[in-house]
């Protein structure tokens, strides 16, 4: 059955923004004394796993997501690294075949009778993936503390000033608003020359794409669900004035746009439980949360969307040996003097 370009379009926004694709991950690492380190990955949808022989499945279980009947498997994997550093090359987790790539590090202090640990891990941020940087509606503070909650900028805000806060979700929803958009022009450009009597050419029509975004933005357009769309549909045919967007059929924009989605917007299913656990006693949880010696952090791929984001932590390991040594050290001077009187 062929179908208007548009509407394919449409409703893939609408499918994705029903979490069609969600993924919910622990993600468990364990930082030895020795430098070497375990890591465990819980799913509960195999679909985000990296395709890597070199991690040991620990557990598998059949389940089916309720909105949809799509049979998906929660899936445990673990791997043990001989140091932090060789995990930088053996990601676990992938979006859409996009690897969620980091960088980890570990650094020793020594101090004779303790020993610090602090370890670093630096996941690489998606924000290339957008061809639309959120930057350009936001500072990259702002736009750092609203994905990601830091730096804490609402500190020392009065009450009467809480309208920052909502200019920030506003212009967050306007970026996300044209992000959308930017796929559906991509779109048509790509097939721009299956549309007959186009009411520009197509290098016009890609000029115009900030006008039209920010017209049907201010315009409240509202297309994220079944009934915007038609909506859409006419604002477009309106704003062109031509009927040729609803009327043209493409059928092979459905996975063009798929790919663009999936590439960008689809990428923040992903939502993450970071827990790590290091050697000795929490002296720096950074920006986590203690409970039984184990660090909590939240993580998901929106703190990606801004660029790199960094987990780092400290612990503190007493060296047994060197109070023994020393008392021995000390025995001995003593010792020592006594026996020269």
């Amino acid at each position: 059955m062929r179908t208007p370009i548009f509407r394919i379009l449409f409703a893939l926004t609408a499918l994705a923004l029903a979490s069609c694709e969600e993924w919910n991950v622990r993600m468990d690492t364990q930082v030895m004394r020795d430098g070497s380190c375990v890591r465990t990955v819980r799913t509960d949808n195999d679909g985000c796993l990296a395709e890597d022989e070199g991690w040991v499945v620990l557990e598998t279980k059949d389940s089916v997501r309720d909105f949809t009947e799509d049979k998906i498997k929660a899936v445990t994997i673990s791997r043990k690294f001989d140091k932090v550093e060789d995990m930088n090359g053996f990601p676990a987790l992938q979006i859409y075949g996009k690897p969620v790539k980091s960088e980890s590090t570990i650094d020793r202090g020594f101090k004779w009778f303790y020993t610090d640990y602090t370890f670093t891990e630096t996941f690489r941020g998606w924000e290339d993936s957008f061809n639309i940087p959120v930057t350009d509606y936001m500072s990259q503070d702002e736009a750092s503390f609203w994905f990601t909650g830091y730096p804490e900028l609402p500190k020392g805000i009065t009450g009467k000033e809480l309208d920052y806060l909502a200019d920030i979700s506003c212009n967050a929803e306007h970026w996300a608003f044209d992000v959308v958009w930017d796929i559906y022009f991509n779109t048509i450009a790509r097939y721009y020359d299956q549309i007959g009597n186009p009411p520009v050419d197509r290098e016009t029509f890609l000029s115009m794409r900030d006008s039209v975004m920010n017209s049907a933005y201010q315009e409240g357009l509202e297309f994220w669900s079944g009934v915007g769309e038609n909506n859409a549909l006419k604002y477009l045919d309106r704003f062109f004035n031509t009927d040729v967007f609803t009327e043209t059929e493409i059928p092979e924009a459905d996975s063009y746009s798929e790919a663009l989605w999936y590439q960008s917007v689809g990428l923040g299913g992903l939502k993450v439980s970071y827990n790590l656990r290091m050697p000795g006693k929490v002296i720096d949880a950074g920006r986590g949360q203690v409970e039984d010696g184990v660090i909590q952090y939240r993580f998901g791929a929106d703190y990606l969307t801004v660029g790199d984001y960094t987990f780092t932590a400290t612990s503190r390991c007493v060296n047994v040996w060197a109070f023994l040594l020393s008392g021995l050290i000390l025995v001995i001077a003593v010792g020592s003097f006594f026996i020269k009187r």
